[in-house]
């Protein structure tokens, strides 16, 4: 359940409606927003996660994938991976704490990096509590001059489920 989550400014929910269109962010904002999300790994190392978020009245899907290169953690965003977000990560006193350190977006088949100026900084925070045995997660996407662009706070349960590939390519449990 997010306790809140999406847009915080007005003037960006264009952009996101984009955004949303290619599965990288999404325009409405809300209260206790139940959601799920599934991370699958792939033989190269990378995880791809699926977020369903349940908006009253509509559905909205994230997805992203996750890699590691020369020591950062690489986040390409939505279906094309066409923006892609390095992150420092750290372990802080039992969390999971990932910074931005760059931005880049891919035009025409060209990388271009996003200026320090206009880059947006994405900070995350994931820990387990024990007391309640979940998973709380924290994101806040800010903007240089502009403030917090966008995020979402709240907690999930998860389970650990084994899968395996059938030799067609057909998955089973």
């Amino acid at each position: 359940m997010f306790t809140e989550a999406g847009c915080t400014s007005a003037l960006l929910r264009p952009a996101l409606r984009l955004a949303a269109a290619w599965r990288i962010a999404f325009p409405e904002g809300g209260a206790s927003i139940p959601f799920t999300i599934e991370n699958r790994g792939d033989a190269s190392g990378a995880v791809h996660a699926r977020r369903e978020l349940r908006f009253p009245g509509r559905r909205r899907v994230m997805v992203d994938a996750v890699r590691e290169h020369r020591g950062l953690v690489v986040d390409a965003l939505g279906t094309s991976g066409r923006l892609e977000v390095a992150l420092r990560v750290d372990a802080v006193d039992g969390a999971l704490v990932a910074r931005s350190s760059a931005v880049r977006v891919r035009v025409g088949g060209l990388w271009w990096r996003v200026p320090r100026a206009i880059r947006p900084r994405v900070h995350l925070v994931e820990r387990w509590d024990d007391t309640v045995e979940r998973q709380h997660v924290d994101v806040v996407v800010t903007v240089p001059s502009v403030g917090q662009i966008y995020g979402y706070h709240g907690w999930f349960e998860y389970e650990v489920v084994s899968e395996r590939v059938a030799e067609g390519g057909e998955h089973y449990e």
